[in-house]
């Protein structure tokens, strides 16, 4: 793998939260470790945006800004690794992934929302909360991928936050996912070898990771949005991303849902975010 380049992107126009302005103070936590000479940060519109006729909340703003970070990726050859914002800023890495690869792109999921509502069916009218569920080709036409993954190729980890429509939708394309826990696979080794060995399977070239931070127990990492028990552990995580760029090419990337509360809660969980981005660069030469 050669040395990434990063996307950072502090969208937070994606977000269902009442406090979705926080991933703007996550991404800027973040902007300072990120080097300088591979950094190309991605414009975000200011305004809230316009649902333009669609049931996607401020669905203009999300549009401009996949644009802006399309364009980017158009220029570069590198792996790029998104940062900051809301699980929607993966659409732009999603989309040139699969272009580039097609079918042999596989893609892990590790996020508690698996990302698959359908705008007209959804509770919140979060374009995050559509993000897999766009990339598989189904949804409002502005942000289907006219080149849709293949759910062959999609491993869902830690999912733990579905609902009832996201059940069904997982199994009538046939989803592959793995449950972490006691009720799961259990322990960073034994999560590490799961995930080679589901790789194996997809019988893909390249690799796409998706990290949502809400995938991570709250008693480890608390500045997310929506705090949900039973979450993975940072040693389970990063051992499971080291697995899968070990066993693959990375050829994009994005970790997102960084809304830390306060300056101390930020100062507190960006060494497991950095941790994370660590584990995803650990291939690099």
């Amino acid at each position: 793998m050669s040395k990434p380049v990063y996307l950072w992107m502090p969208q937070w126009q994606g977000s269902p939260s009442s406090r979705a302005m926080q991933l703007i103070d996550g991404a800027h936590a973040l902007s300072e470790d990120l080097p300088s000479r591979a950094r190309h940060d991605i414009a975000v519109p200011d305004k809230a945006g316009d649902a333009l006729g669609t049931p996607v909340a401020r669905l203009s703003s999300v549009l401009a800004a996949r644009d802006a970070a399309l364009e980017v990726l158009g220029s570069v050859a590198e792996p790029a690794i998104t940062l900051g914002g809301d699980t929607a800023t993966s659409l732009a890495g999603l989309d040139a992934a699969v272009r580039a690869h097609g079918d042999g792109l596989a893609v892990l999921w590790c996020d508690a929302d698996a990302g698959l509502e359908h705008p007209s069916t959804s509770a919140t009218g979060a374009a995050a909360c559509m993000t897999l569920r766009h990339a598989l080709g189904d949804g409002v036409a502005d942000l289907t991928f006219s080149h849709p993954i293949s759910p062959a190729a999609v491993t869902l980890v830690g999912a733990r936050d579905l609902d009832i429509d996201e059940l069904a939708e997982i199994e009538r394309r046939g989803l592959t996912t793995i449950d972490v826990g006691p009720d799961g696979v259990d322990g960073p080794d034994a999560l590490a070898e799961r995930i080679r060995t589901r790789l194996a399977e997809t019988g893909a070239t390249h690799l796409y990771v998706h990290v949502g931070l809400g995938i991570l127990d709250p008693a480890e990492f608390s500045s997310v949005h929506s705090q949900l028990p039973f979450g993975v552990t940072v040693a389970e995580l990063t051992a499971a991303i080291r697995a899968a760029v070990g066993a693959l090419p990375l050829s994009g990337a994005d970790i997102t849902e960084f809304a830390p509360s306060s300056e101390s809660a930020a100062a507190e969980d960006l060494p497991t975010v950095l941790r994370i981005l660590a584990a995803l660069t650990s291939a690099a030469a």
